[in-house]
């Protein structure tokens, strides 16, 4: 580790460990609850609000006495709030505690019986930021104030053991980068470059939770050796019409923009409800690509450079959802859901040419993109409880794709003195049409209260085309380049079925077990190549979960699962994307699917919890991995098959409060990996432990403020046959509750420190190679955000459900 890597992981950490703050003066409320008659009542309920707007500060059961105490409570304004079963719910009168007030007696609170009810009071109480529940841990957005306004990708590139690689185009969970992106608990099938734009144009104001699933179920298409990050959208819970709405603003290198607005109508049996967001984000980016091979006893340097300017880069998404209730145990729901993500760039790539270390030439490539998605989904939903022990799930899914992506290059050859030797014109025009046609069942049965069934069928129909035309100016006139041109298009079909059975084995013992089997057939080629890939295979995927509780503080958990890694479609078709006219990006027909294993013990104390992890992947998928030819001095980035990869990895993650005020969340993972196979006609074997560090921290201050600092470090680890640099991010936040219906503000900064760059190396002296390529997307942002809600706050809750087509959409591009 450099010393300048050193300094920067010193200076996160310090700035996030020890960030000083006085504490405010302390304080005692202490009281007794009794009925009408004067007799103590045991274990009610006892709330201490904020004077303000009714927020939970803390809560405790009375004693058998009908004593109870507030410890260590700081100076402000506070309520009291009192509820028992059988009695009527009580609320004090706003009081006012200060430095000197030392210990304050509210003496003895009286609960009548069947009286009238006191008007309603809202609590709310904060969800802590990380909650682990028996098979995924959550991460509530929501409460998060350095993630207002801020994109669906800053926020989950912050999350605990994820890293994304805006530049490459990869999420990494646990370090395995095949991750299924779900939304509201449906796949999207795109692959992990289409997710990451998609996720960059999606605003985290409109974000409840994530939930990162190591260890899916069998109810889970199989597919992702990395696991499952499902995004969870907000929902109202509130009867009558009622909503949300955002609006944020900030500036970094360039300015930012969004807004949100989301809502839910009820009457009677009908639920209507939607969302709309929209998010402006232009966002300078400066990518480099750097190589040095030895031809013919000469060592060659190519050093690129490409300056990224976007112009106009804007993101919408919507949906719209309609459920009604047909009969008292049958729902009938409609869904339909639009994305629209249009991208403008221009850039200066600069590619500086050295023979022995003396400059040989330049080439100079001005060029313009347009990068246009639009995707819309239909879903229709029946949903039929049986009984009580009984129900049944039908889902269709039709979701549509249509990308375009024309781009234009010229290239200027220069000398060593920059004289321009030559000047060629290219051309590409890309459209990229894509339809998944997905039907799925999913049936329920509850054996008394220790036993769940859950059995279902579902089969996915997609047909993609990828047509790709590269044009060559020549004498004024433009002729198509048969090298780089071609129009393919891929069937693939799907079909599974699964069973999982859910068993209390006894009052502390719970399992889960589940088998999978899927069929797939997969065909694609083109006019002039058919049947590059034709294939037929089936697999099994068990899967088993095990929790006991020890005691009260104690709970040992075990899970075990196989996935699979299909190859998404963009990895499979040859398409080309051209950084210079030797540095290219292909597609790898000969990709195969990857299988993984993994077992995941997990103890937890209280609210700390230590997990270990160990996973064994064969044929894993490597994506954008450079191959140099050393006679043409050409590179090519595409995907690879490895042999294998092994990962370990030891977690914990744990809250600490030091003070009232003062809430910490950490996670800190110690890992292993190892990987093997054949690149550059090479075998290559390399392995290396790293480490990664996630640390988030609240302090509540009086008047309603609270400030937030969160920061995660990577120290760098392998993947294939490139590393990564250590880097980390530091981010910081204020929010103000305004009161009343006035909402909530918030101001934010992200990436203080300008540390989240990724780099990526290869160096190999016994090949004399060396490659690095670094992407540097991050930015310091500023943000302002103002959010709101508005209608009624006694809404039941829109059914928050998944369709059939979730799993396909990830590998669409």
């Amino acid at each position: 580790m450099s010393a300048k890597t050193l300094a920067t992981a010193i200076r996160i950490c310090s700035l996030v460990l020890f960030f000083p703050f006085i504490a405010p003066g302390q304080t005692q409320i202490s009281g007794i609850v009794a009925d009408a008659a004067g007799k103590p009542l045991p274990a009610a309920s006892v709330l201490l609000l904020n004077g303000a707007d009714s927020t939970l500060v803390k809560g405790q059961l009375s004693t058998t006495e009908g004593s109870y105490s507030f410890e260590g409570v700081e100076p402000g304004e506070y309520r009291l709030g009192v509820s028992m079963l059988g009695y009527t719910h009580y609320f004090s009168d706003v009081f006012t505690l200060n430095n000197q007030s030392g210990k304050k007696d509210l003496g003895t609170t009286v609960l009548e019986e069947n009286a009238q009810q006191l008007d309603e009071v809202s609590i709310v109480a904060k969800r802590p930021l990380f909650e682990q529940k028996i098979d995924r841990l959550v991460v509530n957005v929501a409460t998060s104030v350095t993630s207002a306004g801020s994109t669906a990708l800053e926020v989950l590139q912050r999350s605990p053991g994820v890293l994304v690689n805006r530049g490459a185009g990869w999420i990494n969970m646990s370090g395995k980068n095949g991750v299924l992106v779900m939304i509201n608990g449906k796949i999207s099938r795109l692959p992990p470059s289409a997710i990451i734009q998609l996720l960059e144009g999606m605003n985290a104001d409109n974000i409840e939770r994530i939930e990162l699933i190591h260890t899916p179920p069998a109810n889970f298409d199989a597919e992702g050796n990395a696991g499952i990050i499902n995004i969870v959208l907000k929902k109202n819970v509130d009867d009558g019409l009622n909503g949300s709405y955002s609006l944020s603003a900030g500036y970094g290198l360039k300015e930012k923009a969004g807004a949100n607005l989301n809502f839910n109508y009820r009457r009677n049996k009908v639920n209507l409800y939607g969302d709309y967001s929209w998010n402006y984000d232009n966002n300078p980016q400066i990518f480099s690509n750097y190589r040095s091979i030895k031809k013919d006893g000469n060592i060659l340097e190519t050093d690129g450079v490409s300056d990224r300017d976007p112009t106009r880069t804007h993101t919408q998404n919507a949906r719209l959802g309609f459920d009604i209730q047909l009969s008292p145990k049958t729902v009938l729901g409609l869904l339909t859901g639009w994305m629209d993500r249009y991208w403008t760039m221009h850039a200066f790539n600069t590619v500086k040419l050295r023979e022995n270390g003396a400059p040989s030439g330049f080439i100079h490539i001005p060029n313009d993109e347009v990068n246009h998605w639009s995707h819309y989904l239909g879903n229709i939903n029946l949903e039929h409880q049986f009984n009580k022990e009984q129900r049944l799930n039908f889902d269709l899914d039709y979701a549509y794709y249509y990308f375009t992506n024309p781009s234009n290059y010229t290239n200027r050859y220069l000398d060593a003195g920059e004289a321009l030797l030559n000047e060629t014109q290219l051309r590409v025009h890309k459209t990229t049409p894509m339809s998944i046609l997905a039907g799925k069942a999913d049936y329920t049965r509850q054996f008394g209260e220790k036993a769940t069934l859950e059995s279902g069928l579902k089969g996915t129909i997609t047909r993609f085309n990828n047509d790709v035309l590269v044009e060559d100016l020549i004498q004024e006139g433009w002729i198509r380049n048969p090298d780089y041109s071609a129009d393919y298009s891929m069937e693939e079909d799907i079909a599974a079925v699964y069973s999982a059975f859910t068993l209390k084995l006894n009052e502390k013992t719970d399992m889960k077990a589940g088998l999978r089997y899927e069929f797939t057939r997969s065909n694609l080629g083109s006019p002039e190549q058919p049947d590059i890939v034709d294939r037929e295979y089936g697999n099994l995927f068990p899967s088993l979960f095990l929790s006991r509780k020890i005691n009260k503080n104690n709970t040992l958990q075990f899970s075990y699962s196989r996935r699979i890694n299909r190859p998404n479609f963009m990895q499979l078709a040859p398409y080309f994307i051209f950084y210079d006219p030797n540095t290219i990006e292909t597609g790898n027909p000969q990709l195969q699917p990857s299988v993984v294993d993994a077992v995941k013990p997990d103890y937890m104390w209280k609210n700390v919890q230590l997990s270990l992890q160990y996973s064994y992947e064969d044929d894993v998928i490597i994506q954008g991995q450079p191959e140099v030819d050393p006679v043409t001095n050409r590179q090519v980035n595409g995907a690879l098959n490895y042999d294998y990869s092994k990962n370990a990895a030891a977690t914990i993650t744990f809250p600490v409060r030091p003070f009232n005020w003062w809430e910490m969340q950490a996670s800190a993972s110690a890992q292993w990996q190892e990987y093997k196979g054949k690149q550059n006609g090479k075998v290559s074997k390399q392995s290396q432990a790293y480490w990664y560090g996630f640390v988030s921290q609240s302090f509540r201050l009086p008047k309603q403020f609270t400030i937030e600092l969160s920061a995660f470090y990577y120290s760098g680890g392998p993947y294939g046959k490139t590393v990564s640099r250590p880097l980390g991010e530091l981010n910081a936040g204020i929010q103000k509750e305004l009161g009343g219906n006035l909402g909530t503000l918030r101001f934010n900064v992200s990436d203080i420190l300008f540390s989240a760059i990724w780099t990526s190396i290869i160096d190999d002296p016994a090949e004399n190679f060396f490659y690095r390529g670094q992407y540097r997307q991050t930015e310091r942002i500023f943000r302002l955000t103002y959010s709101n809600k508005f209608g009624s706050n006694k809404v039941k809750d829109a059914r928050r459900r998944a369709t059939g087509s979730e799993e396909e959409r990830r590998r669409v591009n």
